[in-house]
C-alpha cells in the first residue's frame, strides 16, 4: 500500500514525516508494556524487525526525537520532553545492561521506569 496522507489522521497534515510518528507511537505503546516479548514475538514471526535492540536503534540512533523534529514527526516541545524521558529511562537501563537481551531488560527492575515513561508519552502522542 502507497504512503499518503490518507494513511494518517487528519490532525497529522502538518507533519512532514508522519510515517515517523507512526513508527515511535508503535514503538511507545511495545515499550510501555510489562512485558512486551509476546509482541515483540508476534512481529519477528509477521516478518518485522522487533525486540529491545530495534526499540534502541529507532529511539538513538535512527532519530533525535528534540526540537528539531518539531513539526517533522512531532508537534510541540511537550512532546520532546515525553520522548525524551523515555530515552532517558531507558538509556539508564542501557548503561546497566550493555549486551541485555530482550528478557533481562524486561526483568530489570529499572523496566517500570521505561514502561511509566514510554505509557506517558504513548498517551501523549496517541491523542492526536
Amino acid at each position: 500500500m502507497a504512503d499518503t496522507p490518507d494513511n494518517y489522521p487528519a490532525s497529522w497534515a502538518p507533519l512532514r514525516h508522519p510515517w515517523v510518528r507512526r513508527e515511535l507511537i508503535g514503538q511507545l505503546e511495545d515499550l510501555s508494556v510489562a512485558n512486551p516479548q509476546p509482541v515483540w514475538e508476534r512481529e519477528r514471526q509477521s516478518g518485522l524487525v522487533a525486540g529491545i535492540d530495534q526499540s534502541i536503534h529507532f529511539l538513538f540512533d535512527d532519530h533525535e526525537f528534540d526540537e528539531s523534529d518539531v513539526g517533522f514527526s512531532l508537534f510541540d516541545t511537550e512532546e520532546t520532553r515525553a520522548v525524551s524521558a523515555v530515552k532517558s529511562a531507558l538509556d539508564r537501563l542501557i548503561v546497566a545492561l550493555p549486551s541485555g537481551q530482550d528478557a533481562e531488560y524486561v526483568s530489570h527492575a529499572m523496566w517500570p521506569q521505561v514502561t511509566a515513561a514510554a505509557a506517558a508519552a504513548h498517551g501523549l502522542l496517541s491523542r492526536r
